[in-house]
């Protein structure tokens, strides 16, 4: 899987040079921000599936905006609303841990805090929303409908997120490395004691 995270690492560069070249400067700065989103969770060091599925997102969420498909197929702003809520809610907890954050999270706060954060990073999307359709391109969809049908989406790629994370961190990574330790120095502890306590009744 590793050399396909690379492929997909080097796409956000890419992506950058193809869009300037051949397309516009707002498709440019869409990648741009693609380019940085893939470099955090290069630096992140997230497990290679999740990264390779949070940069795909990333890249498939932008060539989306360069070929029209919002505007072309109705459906296809919830999907991506979906999609990357998903993948960068878990990317922002996998990061909030590393960085010592949060303390050996359980399975229900793996999910609650995956969903608040994602809840959160769908509100902020629907700000920068309203901040492009005002400054940037007038195509970029707002409106009632279209926030609330954003929301909705992100919140629940958001809380699958969070059901999917845990399920795969608690089982690849089962809590039974501590108990072992937990017994083999209890073994040590018995037999030093043992030893101890013939030495002093041979003395």
């Amino acid at each position: 899987m590793r050399p396909l995270v690379l492929v997909v690492r080097w796409c956000g560069p890419l992506s950058v040079l193809v869009t300037a070249a051949l397309f516009d400067a707002v498709g440019a700065a869409v990648m741009m921000l693609v380019c940085l989103g893939v470099t955090v969770t290069w630096r992140a060091r997230l497990p290679a599936a999740l990264e390779l599925a949070t940069g795909l997102v990333l890249l498939l969420a932008a060539w989306s905006s360069v070929f029209l498909l919002y505007e072309r197929l109705s459906y296809w702003d919830l999907v991506v609303h979906f999609a990357a809520t998903a993948v960068l809610a878990e990317l922002a907890f996998r990061a909030l841990e590393r960085w010592g954050r949060l303390a050996a999270p359980g399975a229900v706060t793996h999910v609650l805090v995956v969903t608040a954060l994602g809840t959160a990073l769908a509100v902020v999307w629907e700000y920068a929303e309203f901040v492009g359709n005002v400054a940037v391109d007038p195509r970029v969809q707002v409106g009632y409908g279209d926030t609330m049908g954003d929301l909705a989406a992100g919140n629940a790629g958001a809380v699958v997120a969070g059901i999917l994370g845990a399920w795969a961190r608690h089982r690849v990574d089962p809590p039974t490395a501590a108990p072992a330790r937990t017994r083999a120095g209890t073994a040590e502890e018995t037999t030093e004691r043992t030893a101890e306590e013939t030495a002093e009744g041979t003395g």
